[in-house]
């Protein structure tokens, strides 16, 4: 339900819809279903509006269609508005001010929910609903803009939490329920001297707290920072405060407080010195202490030191047999490695002659021959035509021609016996006939099921020699 209480009237100006005569001396009838109808307009966006009754009797001023979308007052709820109308009405029967609803300052830097003023035009206080979320940095600009224009400002928030609450002059109110009107259940405090903390009262009602603002006679009190913390006992716990709503008598019973408090700081500090001065006899009493005691001991270290010189070129007789017998095991850790290496060597030497043998068995037809036996079955199977390393036989792949589908290794072409051990695992192997696979075989060093061959004869060998 998008409302306002407030509306243009083209002859008596701004009109207000909680007033019996709407502020100008006219009558609700004046505005609400005549013929012809009265043209007013919103005073926030200048749309069009028509005076409207709601179920409950509530009398506002509703846009006509085609309103425009940033209009601040169609973004306010009903509940907004209800908080809204209930805080004007205290200002008007509690405090016997004059109470105007959505009022914009001339210069457009603030807009007030209810702007009351005394008869006499010295103090103007602006309340505001407060419902929507809003941060600590933005309601303080807004609070002091309200200063810079001379009006006071109490902020009204009907929420279980609102972060900003003591950050500004501020409430917290409860709806009225089983007869029980609307209530401050947060903002006002006493100072309990004994206790040295601020209480807030949460039975107070609204009209009582409007009432008493306007008369002056609680005011917002900047806490002291030692007193931060402010005791909510229907909760039974504590929350950090930096204003509160009080009297003079409060802040002077804070005040006696804290003159107290320092009091008793003083003293405190008085004996704090004094314990410090005491401690620091001690300490010096305790050094005078530690360096006899250190005398004693820097004669039992140097007999010590000269029991551990003993002891010390014993340890380095006994270090450099040490030395010498490792040099000795590591000279004879690298003959075997020297001879490991060589054993290597003359392996890696073995295995090539054996692959140039095995390889020279063959010719370049021969070679090429098994390469396509190899290749029409693969590619049927993996709809890929498979590559053949442009290297030729590498150590890598035991002396064979490594074979790639689609980049990955599939598998070896006619590995080198003697070099099988060097193969990647789960790689097929391809020969070229029965013997070939059966060299391979009896090596011990592959799965035959892994060897494929193609039954090429052996004679075209001969034939190409």
């Amino acid at each position: 339900m998008k409302l306002a209480f407030a509306a243009i009237h083209p002859k008596a100006g701004r009109i207000d819809a909680t007033l019996p005569d709407l502020g100008c001396g006219l009558t609700w009838p004046a505005v609400h279903k005549t013929r012809p109808r009265v043209a007013l307009r919103c005073p926030e966006c200048g749309h069009g509006v028509h005076a409207k009754v709601s179920a409950r009797n509530l009398r506002y001023f509703a846009h006509d269609p085609g309103r425009p979308a940033d209009c601040a007052w169609l973004n306010e709820s009903l509940e907004h508005h209800l908080l809204k109308l209930e805080l004007a009405t205290a200002v008007r029967a509690a405090a016997d001010w004059h109470a105007e609803l959505e009022v914009r300052s001339p210069d457009g830097t603030w807009r007030a929910d209810v702007l009351a003023s005394s008869h006499d035009g010295t103090r103007r206080i602006a309340w505001e609903a407060q419902l929507s979320p809003i941060t600590i940095d933005d309601i303080e600009e807004r609070t002091e803009r309200y200063g810079a224009a001379g009006v006071g400002v109490c902020w009204v928030s009907p929420a279980a939490q609102a972060p900003w609450m003591g950050h500004v002059p501020s409430i917290r109110v409860r709806e009225p329920a089983q007869g029980r009107p609307w209530t401050v259940v947060e903002g006002p405090a006493a100072f309990d001297f004994d206790h040295g903390t601020w209480v807030t009262i949460d039975t107070l009602e609204l009209t009582a707290f409007v009432r008493w603002v306007s008369r002056g006679q609680p005011v917002v009190h900047e806490v002291r920072p030692r007193y931060h913390r402010v005791w909510f006992g229907a909760d039974d716990l504590y929350r950090r405060r930096r204003l509160v709503w009080t009297t003079s008598a409060h802040i002077d019973t804070e005040t006696r407080h804290e003159a107290m408090r320092q009091r008793q700081d003083a003293r405190k500090r008085q004996r704090e010195e004094q314990q410090h001065q005491a401690e620091q006899q001690a300490a010096a009493e305790a050094e005078a202490r530690r360096q006899d005691q250190q005398r004693q001991r820097e004669i039992r270290a140097a007999e010590e030191a000269a029991r551990r010189d003993e002891q010390l070129r014993k340890w380095a007789a006994d270090a450099e047999q040490a030395r010498q017998r490792r040099e000795t095991e590591e000279k004879q850790r690298q003959a075997q490695l020297r001879a490991a290496e060589q054993q290597r060597l003359r392996q890696e030497q073995h295995e090539r002659l054996a692959a140039d043998r095995w390889w020279g068995e063959l010719s370049a037809a021969q070679i090429h021959e098994l390469r396509e036996a190899v290749a029409e079955p693969l590619w049927k199977t993996h709809a890929a035509r498979p590559e053949f390393d442009t290297q030729g036989p590498t150590p890598e792949h035991a002396y064979g021609i490594a074979i790639r589908i689609r980049q990955r290794l599939h598998g070896v072409l006619r590995p080198n016996p003697a070099s099988l051990h060097r193969l990647p695992p789960a790689v097929w192997v391809y020969v070229r006939n029965a013997r070939e696979a059966q060299q391979l075989a009896a090596t011990g060093t592959i799965d035959p099921a892994r060897i494929v061959h193609f039954n090429l004869p052996d004679h075209e060998q001969m034939s190409l020699i």
